[in-house]
């Protein structure tokens, strides 16, 4: 007796489960939002009509807007209150003419062979044609080095549009 209860039972929760897990669809008054939930292992079946409405008509989905403040009164950074750098003046076009670039470069040596050459500018060693960038205390500086003369102990290089000789610094 106890072990058919105990079937029984069984039966019954299992059949509950599945009624759980039929097709089913629901609206929710409040949201408008269209739940449906199907049992994935069971065959698909014609829909059965319900009190529901078969479509339910998005809302639209509204745009945010964010405009740059021009002075306080039109509003604040949220993240930075404090902040005035929001209400900056317009950005003013600077004049045309050839930037020039301060660096402070210096040639540290000259090794390698007559048909390889190498320079050391600041921290970076360099051979003909190649560019790359170098340390300085202003930054980094993007130089190409032009030509390496171990004869004479110079290197030209081109910074930019500008170009500059390097020469070693005498012995002592």
């Amino acid at each position: 007796m106890k072990r058919i209860l105990q079937n029984f039972w069984r039966a019954a929760a299992v059949g509950a489960l599945v009624a759980c897990l039929n097709p089913v669809t629901v609206q929710a008054a409040a949201t408008n939002v269209l739940v449906a939930t199907r049992n994935l292992n069971a065959r698909p079946t014609a829909a059965k009509s319900s009190s529901a409405p078969e479509a339910v008509l998005a809302a639209p989905v509204p745009q945010s807007a964010f405009n740059v403040p021009r002075k306080s009164a039109d509003g604040k950074d949220p993240f930075f209150p404090n902040s005035t750098r929001v209400y900056g003046a317009e950005a003013v076009a600077k004049a045309a003419g050839a930037p020039t670039i301060t660096a402070d470069l210096s040639l540290k040596g000259i090794s390698g062979t007559p048909e390889q050459p190498l320079a050391i500018i600041n921290t970076t060693t360099f051979t003909t044609g190649e560019a790359n960038e170098v340390i300085t205390k202003s930054g980094r500086v993007r130089v190409q080095v032009v030509e390496i003369n171990m004869a004479l102990g110079t290197v030209l290089l081109q910074i930019g549009s500008e170009r500059r000789e390097l020469r070693l610094a005498p012995l002592k």
